[in-house]
């Protein structure tokens, strides 16, 4: 059969098959509404548009279940936000009674190396890239939210995407009620932005004398000042200097004398540590320890505190994969979204591909595939159609 043919006869199939698979999941999931879910506002998409419609109230578990199993959408959000009338529109007759605290990370937006070496698009996914973006979750959560502004672990949830990254939540009375500038400044912390390093230095007298000494953080310090530290020692500590701006000549005499300059910044004593080229410095050192968030983290946590996003438990109609809820961050280190976000089963589904990367699910690889007519298990193949690179194949 040609190619226009064999597109013409399956025209829609492929849209109607993941309906009926997502109409399955969505009989069997559990929990799946969000915290009140009566305030908050919701919206859908179809297989071609990820918010086709909004606005949309769910008073209850039961009807937002009823919804999902007799429309099943391929994308489902839901707002950050907790209002007094979800259902109602414009936006401020809705009336705003607060919002959680969103971030948001996805690989395409990672330095991973195997979207810098090639191996696969930005749209495609690997446990390398998997694997990066999950490490950048755990130091937002780790290095930033809760020692630097004290939640606690129990306040903040991760979940899978769904397709390329992780959607940290945190939640407290005093986060629902923080408006859209507290949470641009959160997001300016995070990210260095507008910080100065220079304020974590002075020069201190020395006992006896009329000298003084350069006095700095200690890498045992919370917030930046520690960071800052530790990102120093760690420069020395792995010979990167050079990356960081420093010449060659500087940074080799410092590599030199690396257990001394250590030692001077363990203690708070900074003369001994070099910098020529201060400002270039110091930015590629908050550049490296700030965590890689996606181009929306200022959105998400600034002044659009109406956004919606996806729903957890839901399925992604991107890739057929689980917005699947992880826990906490002690949950994390052992998730792999390529097998526990998985839904489907074995099921033999013959499609044709068209131009597919290696697909790694489930512990298996699929592929690369060129033009081909193959044989997947199910999850595979939904994965593929959902991706647009392969169709429903008859023999």
């Amino acid at each position: 059969m040609e190619e226009k043919q064999f597109q013409m006869s399956i025209a829609g199939s492929e849209e109607k098959y993941a309906r009926e698979l997502f109409r399955q999941y969505y009989e069997s999931v559990q929990g799946i509404a969000p915290p009140a879910v009566d305030a908050r506002e919701f919206g859908v998409g179809s297989w071609s548009k990820k918010i086709a419609a909004r606005h949309l109230e769910f008073r209850t578990e039961a009807d937002l279940k009823q919804y999902l199993v007799a429309n099943p959408p391929f994308y489902i959000s839901y707002s950050t936000a907790y209002y007094e009338f979800p259902d109602r529109r414009p936006m401020k007759k809705k009336n705003w009674l607060g919002a959680d605290l969103i971030f948001e990370f996805d690989a395409d937006h990672t330095d991973v190396p195997c979207i810098r070496d090639g191996e696969h698009s930005t749209n495609w996914i690997c446990p390398k890239c998997m694997h990066a973006v999950k490490q950048e979750t755990i130091k937002l959560i780790e290095d930033f939210l809760v020692p630097d502004f004290g939640l606690s672990k129990e306040e903040i949830l991760v979940n899978f995407s769904g397709q390329r990254g992780y959607h940290i939540h945190a939640r407290s009375e005093e986060i629902r009620a923080m408006n859209g500038w507290a949470r641009r400044e959160i997001a300016d912390y995070i990210t260095g932005k507008g910080l100065d390093p220079g304020k974590y230095f002075f020069e201190q007298a020395v006992p006896g004398s009329r000298l003084k000494k350069l006095v700095g953080p200690k890498p045992s310090e919370k917030g930046w000042g520690g960071r800052i530290a530790r990102g120093v020692a760690r420069a020395i500590q792995e010979k990167k200097l050079e990356d960081m701006g420093i010449e060659k000549r500087v940074a080799n005499k410092a590599y030199k004398d690396e257990e001394m300059i250590l030692s001077r910044i363990e203690a708070g004593n900074w003369d001994a540590v070099k910098i020529p080229h201060k400002t270039e410095f110091w930015s590629r050192i908050i550049e490296a320890n700030k965590p890689q968030q996606s181009r929306e983290i200022d959105q998400a946590v600034s002044f659009d505190v109406s956004r919606l996003i996806r729903l957890p438990d839901s399925l992604h109609g991107s890739t057929g994969l689980i917005a699947k809820k992880v826990g906490g961050v002690s949950d994390l280190d052992g998730f792999d979204p390529l097998t526990d976000a998985v839904a489907f089963g074995d099921s033999p589904v013959s499609v044709k591909c068209s131009h597919v990367p290696k697909t790694y699910l489930k512990g298996n690889v699929f592929g690369p595939f060129k033009n081909e007519e193959v044989e997947l298990p199910e999850y595979a193949a939904l994965f593929l159609l959902c991706k647009r690179v392969a169709k429903l194949w008859r023999k």
